[in-house]
């Protein structure tokens, strides 16, 4: 079985008649007879009824089409990542951040021919990205409390973690809060406060976050009204509304478009370690060391 003979059944059956496939496939009507029919006696049975509105898959034909439209669809995926196969490719994978947004647009750029792939999700999705060599590097975030046991269960991955940086947690407020013009908040007041969260798994981002212990009380009695996955709900209802959300401290671009502004929280005493994780003895590309260096500079100012 050749995928010649795939493509030429395919066709004759899309286009209806032996005639039009010839046409669509740049040969000759007598070649796609004969190809077709040495398929059929290979096969050792007729695909087509040629009747006078044309060819009609015979039973048999019908239940071979499904598959030989996959195997042309796959064949054709694997032509398309072959001929974009190039050094100037990079993918990674991060947690959902508008941060990380502009970070791969000014990646981008300041190299218009890269092939870029970008994934974003939750710690484990993103560990499972660059695990199975979908994404180069995978950039997240982990819970001091979490880095030990993070490390340990990426190791049978055959991934290691590299710390970049070390950042507070914050609140996000939008101007229709009332805290919009401090600069801080107390752990009192983040008790009265209306929280959206994201959806998570154990070592999502919302879960190292909830082992952040603020003033000697654990984030986790902070109570969510809004639950979401979506990044313009939580951004539209911070600025529309007085609910905020528990983040780095960090300046987002879209939070400075936006209106939202990052409240330190005092006696904040635990961090978040930045860094990225890679398949172990993977060398960094030139469009990963660039993304990396970029990062940095955000966090390190």
């Amino acid at each position: 079985m050749e995928i010649k003979q795939l493509e030429y059944f395919v066709t004759a059956h899309n286009c209806g008649s032996l005639s039009k496939a010839a046409a669509k496939l740049f040969t000759t009507q007598p070649n796609v007879s004969r190809v077709i029919k040495l398929f059929e006696q290979e096969l050792g049975s007729p695909l087509f009824e040629r009747t006078s509105k044309g060819l009609k898959l015979t039973a048999y034909g019908k239940s071979i089409y499904s598959y030989a439209e996959n195997i042309l669809k796959n064949v054709n995926l694997i032509t398309d990542t072959n001929s974009i196969s190039s050094n100037n490719n990079f993918s990674v994978a991060t947690y959902p951040s508008n941060i990380m947004s502009w970070l791969l647009v000014e990646l981008y750029q300041k190299n218009p021919d890269m092939i870029l792939s970008h994934q974003q999700g939750t710690v484990e999705e993103i560990t499972t990205q660059v695990s199975q060599g979908f994404s180069e590097l995978g950039i997240l975030y982990v819970s001091q409390n979490q880095l030990k046991a993070f490390r340990h269960i990426i190791s049978h991955k055959k991934l290691k973690f590299i710390e970049i940086e070390k950042r507070e947690a914050c609140i996000y407020v939008g101007h229709n809060n009332p805290l919009y013009n401090k600069t801080s908040i107390s752990f009192e007041e983040l008790l009265k406060l209306k929280f959206v969260r994201g959806l998570n798994d154990f070592f999502s981002m919302e879960h190292q976050l909830e082992q952040v212990n603020v003033g000697g009380f654990a984030t986790d009695t902070l109570q969510p009204t809004v639950y979401t996955n979506s990044e313009h709900l939580l951004t539209n209802i911070i600025l529309e509304t007085d609910v905020v959300e528990l983040g780095i401290n960090m300046v987002s671009p879209s939070h400075k478009q936006y209106d939202i502004k990052n409240l330190k929280i005092e006696g904040e005493d635990a961090y978040l370690t930045f860094g990225y994780v890679i398949q172990q003895d993977h060398n960094l590309s030139h469009n990963a060391q660039e993304l990396l260096k970029s990062l940095e500079k955000l966090l390190k100012p």
